[in-house]
Parts: C-alpha cells; sequence; structure tokens
C-alpha cells in the first residue's frame, strides 16, 4: 500500500487519522499507531511481518537489558548485550539483503556454482534495523534511557509514514511525542496535508514521467544513443531520483506532522550544493547523519593516534558501507567508493580551494560529478558504464539511431524543466513571499494546493501508481 496509492489515501489515511484522534490520549494511541503501522505492512508485505515483530520485540527487550546492566553499573553484560542484539539486526539485514551477493562472490572465487534462491527483500528492512540498532547504541552510550512501555517502542519503530523509505530517526527525535501524544492540532492538520500533497506532487507529476522517459532511455542500446538523448536520460533521472525520494518524505512528514511528529528533514536543496561534501550534507541528511554518529565519530575516536590520512581513510570507510547499504550490488559498491574517493580529496584541501572559485564554477563542478555518480547508480551493468559515457560525449554521432524523436519523449521535455524548477528554493520562495505580501494569500497558496491534489488524484487514475525508487533498498 504505497502512499501515493488511492486505497491510502483515501481509505487507510482519513480512518487512521479518525480512529487515532477519536480515542483517548495516552496509550491508547500509541496502541492504535503500531496497530495501524502492523496492518499498513501486512497489507504490502504479509510473508515479512512476523520478522517486524520479532525485531521489535528483540530491540525493546535488549534495550531493556542494557539499561538494567547500565543501572547496576555492570557495564560489561550490557556490552555483551548491545553486541549481540546489534549484530542480530545486523544478521538479519545481510542475510535478506547480502546472502545472493555473497554467494555470487564466492562462486566466482571458488569456481562452484552455488544454487541458492535468494530470499524476498522485506519492505523498508534497510530503514527499521537502521532505527532499532540507533536505539539500541543510545542506551548503551546512556543518550537515551530504556523504553518500557512496549507500545511506545513499537510505536517509535514501527511508525507506518517512515517504515518503508524513512526518514530514519532516533528514538529521542519521538519520544516526548510518544510519551504525551499531542491533542488535536488544526495547523499541524493542515501543514501536515500540504506537505503531504506537495510530496504527492512531486511524485506523481513529476518523477513518474521522467520515470516512463528514463526507463525508455536506460533499455535501449546504449552504443546507438545519441548524445542529446544520453545527456536528457541523466539528467531526467538525476531529478527523478531526487523528487521520487524526497517526495516521499515529503509524504512521510506531513502524514507525521498530521499526528503531531515533527520527523526530521531528509533532503535540503542538494542540487544547489557547492561542492560534494555540500552535497551529502544536503542528500538522505538522515542517513549521513546515522553513519556520521554511528562509524565515522567512533572511527575518529578509535583511530585518534593514526595521524596520517585518518579522516580520509575513515570518510572512504563509511561511504563504501553507504554505497553497500543502497544494494547488494557492485555498482552502488563503487557509486559509494567514487563519492568517498571525491570527498577524502575535498577534506585534504580541495574544498579549500573550491570556495575560492566563482560559485558558478563551484555549481558546474558539483553538479557534473553529481550526475557522473548517478550513472554508476542507475546502470547496474558495469560494462555498461563506458558505452553510456562514450554517448555524452558524441562518441556515436556517426551511428546514433536512438533519437528523442524514436523514443517518443520530446513531450517530457517541459517536466524536465518543470522538475528543474522544483528542484530549487524558487516554489517555496514565491509561496512564503505570496503568504507574508498578499492579504488573502494563504488562500491562493491552499487554492494552488488543492489544485495539485486534483491533478495528482487524476494523473493516479489515469495511470495508476508506480512504487518509489527506495522501496528496493
Amino acid at each position: 500500500m504505497p502512499l501515493s496509492s488511492l486505497h491510502f489515501i483515501f481509505i487507510f489515511l482519513p480512518v487512521f487519522l479518525a480512529l487515532y484522534y477519536i480515542l483517548p490520549f495516552g496509550l491508547w494511541r500509541n496502541a492504535i499507531l503500531l496497530t495501524g503501522s502492523l496492518f499498513f505492512f501486512g497489507w504490502a508485505d504479509p510473508k515479512n511481518l512476523p520478522l517486524l515483530v520479532l525485531i521489535i520485540l528483540l530491540d525493546y527487550i535488549s534495550g531493556r537489558i542494557i539499561g538494567s546492566g547500565l543501572d547496576r553499573g555492570d557495564r560489561k553484560s550490557a556490552r555483551n548485550a548491545m553486541w549481540i542484539s546489534v549484530g542480530i539486526n545486523l544478521l538479519a539485514l545481510v542475510f535478506y539483503k547480502y546472502t545472493g551477493f555473497m554467494a555470487d562472490i564466492l562462486s566466482n572465487i571458488s569456481g562452484i556454482t552455488l544454487d541458492y534462491e535468494p530470499n524476498p527483500l522485506p519492505l523498508g528492512i534497510s530503514f527499521f534495523t537502521f532505527a532499532g540498532i540507533s536505539y539500541l547504541l543510545d542506551i548503551y552510550n546512556t543518550a537515551e534511557k530504556a523504553e518500557k512501555n512496549l507500545l511506545t517502542f513499537g510505536a517509535y519503530l514501527s511508525m507506518f509514514p517512515k517504515l518503508l523509505q524513512g526518514p530514519i530517526t532516533r528514538f529521542g527525535q519521538m519520544r516526548n511525542e510518544l510519551v504525551n501524544p499531542p491533542r488535536l492540532n488544526v495547523e499541524d492538520l493542515s501543514e501536515g496535508a500540504r506537505r503531504f500533497i506537495a510530496g504527492l506532487s512531486k511524485k506523481v507529476l513529476l518523477a513518474d514521467p521522467l520515470g516512463v522517459a528514463t526507463g525508455k532511455i536506460f533499455s535501449a542500446d546504449f552504443s546507438l544513443l545519441s548524445g542529446s538523448v544520453a545527456w536528457f536520460g541523466l539528467l531526467a533521472y538525476t531529478l527523478q531520483i531526487f523528487l521520487d525520494f524526497s517526495g516521499y518524505t515529503d509524504m512521510a512528514i506531513g502524514i507525521g506532522r498530521m499526528l503531531g511528529f515533527k520527523l526530521p528533514e531528509n533532503f535540503n536543496h542538494p542540487y544547489i550544493s557547492r561542492s560534494i561534501t555540500d552535497f551529502w550534507r544536503r542528500w538522505h541528511m538522515t542517513l549521513t547523519a546515522w553513519f556520521r554518529a554511528y562509524l565515522f565519530i567512533p572511527l575518529e575516536f578509535a583511530r585518534k593516534r593514526q595521524k596520517f590520512m585518518r579522516q580520509q581513510s575513515n570518510i572512504l570507510i563509511v561511504f563504501l558501507l553507504t554505497g553497500l547499504w543502497h544494494g547488494a550490488n557492485w555498482n552502488f559498491i563503487i557509486w559509494g567508493v567514487y563519492f568517498g574517493v571525491i570527498l577524502a580529496v575535498e577534506a585534504s584541501g580541495l574544498g579549500k580551494l573550491l570556495k575560492k572559485l566563482p560559485v558558478f564554477l563551484q555549481h558546474l563542478y558539483t553538479l557534473a560529478l553529481i550526475m557522473l555518480g548517478w550513472v554508476f547508480f542507475r546502470i547496474e551493468n558495469t560494462a555498461d558504464w563506458a558505452p553510456y559515457i562514450n554517448a555524452l560525449f558524441g562518441s556515436n554521432a556517426g551511428q546514433a539511431e536512438v533519437t528523442l524523436r524514436s523514443l517518443n519523449i520530446i513531450f517530457y521535455v517541459p517536466i524536465l524543466i518543470l522538475a528543474a524548477v522544483f528542484s530549487t528554493r524558487l516554489f517555496s520562495y514565491v509561496a512564503n513571499l505570496v503568504q507574508s505580501k498578499l492579504k488573502w494569500g494563504m488562500i491562493g497558496v491552499d487554492i494552488l494546493y488543492l489544485l495539485l491534489f486534483i491533478l495528482s488524484i487524476s494523473a493516479i487514475l489515469a495511470k495508476g501508481f508506480t512504487v518509489f525508487l527506495y522501496a528496493q533498498f
């Protein structure tokens, strides 16, 4: 049941909101949030619902054991419980996500064919396992107290807006609202609805059409691509993946706001960045923050006596794992290492030099490297990278048979332009300006949101909904 489906928008969400606010305060709210979230997950992935329940129970019990050990001053038993529980979370993630990949590697090394049928990837496993691990580590590091109420913890880990694709939250970011559920607030409902509609519009009106175009381009023979098609495909995918993923985040944050939660932001206009370091402060911000808090900083502390290339090597380790987190394939690993190398170089002095360049050149440098990275990310077969990059630089000029006209994608150009505008601050700037300067500005903005909602629903009725890109991770 994707957030952009009609079942969710017109049945699940209204019924859930009604029950959530009709029931009494306190534990009843968390009970309905947990029940609704499990129903939401079970509707989409019933086979793996027991796994989610087991992870909730494991992390809850482990958190209590870790907290109890610390309260007794028995840090050794707390540490053992922490490592065991974190290890089980990682083992579940590795088993479902990476077993087939590791079997392929072993087969290539040994020459022995391993007959292995990959397990279907449970929805959201990369997100809810990371949320659980952060909870356990925060307890061990005394940043949080173990939650004693199972309903409260279960509601945190399984909260349906963020369950499948984040944002990745820490328990401390949600504790107050979970312990003291807020009363019905018209401002929260209206702001949440606007944010939800903005995300839905990004997804349905911009990302999905661009996805149709990129699907045609990236399934074509790269040796026959014209340069214009190759660049169109790369630009379209660059915008598609941002609008699709940030669209989901907007919808999740909007629903969270309707429920009285302020979920963390996950994007901050990443394509206006002036360096790759700046880009990763703006792109998938909760994942970057997770790796920084639970991997990079501990590595820096553990290796503090190492002076030569310590920060650079730690960055490479973090981004190797960032790439691996995205998927069990070499293209994701190389994509992560690619950005890790660039970040390490920027940390070694290039970043300071970039700041001395004109702003236009800083943006150009950053966008060029980001877009090249999306080639590695989008094309899974590494052997196809060179033909596609060659097409970008016109190597197929004499034999280009795949053109914008032959693929019938010329009419996607206006959508590409709109998508580019929505990737900047222009829309939010204009909306804020209208609200503040015009007497009836807020009404005008709400009418615009209503029109966007109608257009989005019309598009879903006409073409159906498509899954979010990050659902596969």
